[in-house]
């Protein structure tokens, strides 16, 4: 039984040892999950945060029976904490990025129990990630939800349930304590009981398969009876199948192309100490928003809300042990890893969104003998997912069973993905980064490069479609975050998302977006404002889409029809479409006849477009000027036909309209 001990919590941001005997009157009340100092948004100090904190919970326990074993659960806090209860000293606990459970049996009582937790909030050179210069920042505080457990003498631990595709279920559980125990298993879908056993693998036939569009979950109620008392605990899982192979990835037996973003967990001001809601309402905007199937979960495990809320939508998902590019040498260091790579597995093994087990530290040396034991553990305590190492090289050790590797070949839009050098054997090859680092760019950044940027995300999805032996990609990625100093724009942030920090999307995002046919996706990668332009010349006008065609208006007067062009993006199933053309049908000056109508106002397209004056191509300045000897247009009036139909700067603004169409949605957006 599991009772919240999240509120009413008393904190001081400092730590004497008198506070053991006597805590401060001076408090501040707070509730978990709380960030110890709030960081700003931007050009903080990084000892700001890095401090030796204290906080105290006084609680009752409910129906407190000493026959009982108590514990006490932090889900996470950062980075290491000294734990005293009812004044006995419990010893210290690293936790940062993984739960923490201590036995309070010996010394509970039924009231006024009192917890303190000496936090220490400081970066620890033999605790991973730490050791090294690190590309993101881990604030401070008891930053997840803490639980008082409450449990028999003997008890079960651990519960992993497997479901397969075929309806076999393979039950896994811990027993702790020495009493003779029956066990009772009761499967349920939608709160109704559909299988009663107390076998602990069985099967049941037509299971509803969880996959990507229909994730189904179950529940399963396993109860032991120990000294004629019942103890239950409820495990939600799903039937489905995955297969990673050299020709791609397989979900229940289909193949599915992964198309994802790589997710760090910070908020802005509150760091870690993300509610509930906000843990799942990055999934939704991951799922719904961008449209991804993948996500992984950088450089740590996160959340159980996060990951709970992608089994419910069906979002898949990637784990990894905490770090980045560093390896400690210490054998704290190692030994802290190896524990990483069993509470990870151990804690995240049930979710059916769970693809693989990342057992490396991104972009780290090889180092035989570590992942030698970090794949070891993961296979040993969970045999039906497979394991994942990320680099960032191609000549690397190969000890997992999927090769990820992060490929940053992408600098323009004439390369996407380069996966044929890697060479990996005959194991499968997942794309687990790209981009970020090669162009980062804000919301507020020059609209050209945002535009070049959205594009190349759009260059390297095309090649992620294009090659069948790539099982996927997943870009980097999905919102910006704090980082180090050392890595940050000046700033402390790493604009590198495809959203900004408050999860405000940036064009990139439209373009993952408009990849997917259950939401009607049109947005306009330009303003199209020439006051915003250089030398007020709009340049390419793309839209990212998933509409079949699109109708352009100038102050609701018809322009012209665009279809996708897929010369670019070949693989691409709703490439951007560019909007190359803004005079079109508007342009009916009469002294012209049909067919130089239209060419006269491509020309003035042109102009607006790309600009005009030298850099217009000769064609065009030589067709310009027989028009206007063949049709006596003089100066005067070709800048009347300029003002009139494209209008620019000093002018007055045109209302641009754009509609969308497909088989299923029609579209209207005004800019």
């Amino acid at each position: 039984m599991k009772t919240s001990l999240n509120f009413s919590w008393k904190f001081v941001p400092d730590f004497q040892s008198a506070y053991l005997k006597k805590f401060p009157e001076k408090y501040q009340e707070v509730n978990i999950p709380h960030n110890a100092f709030e960081v700003p948004y931007n050009y903080f100090n990084e000892n700001d945060y890095q401090k030796v904190v204290t906080y105290e919970k006084v609680f009752d326990i409910e129906n407190y029976n000493k026959n009982r074993r108590y514990f006490v659960r932090f889900d996470g806090f950062m980075v290491q904490a000294h734990i005293y209860f009812n004044n006995e000293d419990l010893g210290n606990h690293i936790s940062v990025y993984n739960p923490v459970e201590i036995e309070i049996s010996k010394f509970a009582k039924e009231k006024d129990n009192h917890l303190i937790v000496v936090l220490d909030t400081r970066e620890d050179k033999d605790i991973p990630p730490f050791g090294f210069a690190l590309d993101y920042v881990t604030y401070s505080g008891i930053y997840r939800e803490v639980y008082l457990v409450s449990e028999p003498q003997t008890y079960l631990r651990n519960i992993y349930v497997h479901g397969d595709s075929k309806g076999n279920i393979d039950i896994i559980y811990d027993k702790v304590g020495n009493d003779e125990i029956n066990i009772k298993h009761r499967l349920l879908k939608d709160d109704i009981v559909i299988y009663e056993t107390n076998k602990d693998q069985f099967k049941i036939d037509n299971p509803e398969l969880w996959d990507l569009d229909h994730p189904n979950l179950y529940t399963l109620e396993t109860s032991i009876e120990v000294n004629n008392k019942k103890e239950t605990y409820k495990t939600r899982f799903g039937f489905r199948d995955i297969e990673f192979t050299k020709h791609g990835f397989y979900l229940n037996g289909d193949k599915v192309k992964l198309v994802g973003l790589n997710r760090h967990q910070g908020y802005p001001y509150i760091g870690y100490a993300a509610s509930k809601s906000l843990q799942e309402d990055d999934a939704n905007i991951l799922k719904f928003e961008a449209g991804v199937n993948i996500v992984r979960t950088s450089h740590y495990p996160q959340s159980e809300h996060f990951l709970n809320r992608c089994d419910e939508i069906g979002l898949l998902t990637l784990n990894e042990i905490p770090g980045w590019q560093h390896l400690g040498t210490s054998e704290k260091w190692k030994e802290t890893c190896l524990n990483n790579t069993k509470s990870m597995v151990l804690t995240q093994r049930n979710h059916p969104s769970l693809v693989a087990h990342g057992v490396r530290v991104d972009e780290s040396v090889d180092n035989h003998d570590l992942y030698s034991k970090t794949n070891e553990i993961a296979h040993t305590l969970d045999k039906y997912r497979p394991t994942i190492g990320v680099r960032n090289f191609t000549d690397s050790e190969l000890l997992e069973d999927i090769y990820g590797y992060n490929d940053f070949s992408c600098n323009s839009l004439k390369v996407g993905l380069t996966p044929k050098p890697i060479k990996r054997g005959n194991k499968p090859l997942l794309i687990t980064e790209y981009m970020g680092h090669m162009d980062p760019l804000r919301n507020l950044s020059d609209e050209q490069r945002r535009i070049e940027v959205a594009l190349r995300h759009a260059k390297v999805i095309n090649d992620n479609y294009k090659y069948d032996e790539v099982c996927g990609a997943i870009g980097w990625c999905f919102a910006d975050y704090h980082t180090h100093v050392d890595f940050g724009s000046g700033d402390h942030i790493c604009p590198h998302g495809v959203f900004d920090l408050y999860r405000n999307p940036k064009y990139s995002a439209y373009i993952y977006a408009s990849q997917q046919d259950k939401t009607p996706v049109l947005k306009v990668l330009s303003n199209m404002k020439p006051g915003d332009a250089p030398a007020a010349v709009f340049n390419d006008i793309y839209v990212a889409t998933n509409c079949d065609y699109l109708e352009l208006y100038k102050n609701d007067e018809f322009v012209k029809r665009f279809e996708a062009n897929h010369k670019m993006f070949e693989s691409l199933k709703h490439p951007p479409i560019l909007l190359d053309d803004i005079v079109g049908e508007t342009f009916k000056v009469s002294k012209f006849p049909p067919k130089a109508r239209k060419t006269m106002a491509y020309m003035l397209s042109y102009a607006a477009i790309h600009g005009y004056g030298p850099q217009m191509p000769l064609r065009i300045k030589l067709y310009l000027a027989y028009s206007m000897m063949r049709y006596k247009i003089s100066y005067t009036e070709l800048v009347g036909y300029w003002n009139e139909y494209v209008g620019s700067w000093g002018g007055m603004a045109k209302t641009y309209k754009v509609i969308g169409y497909n088989s299923v949605h029609q579209i209207t957006l005004m800019s």
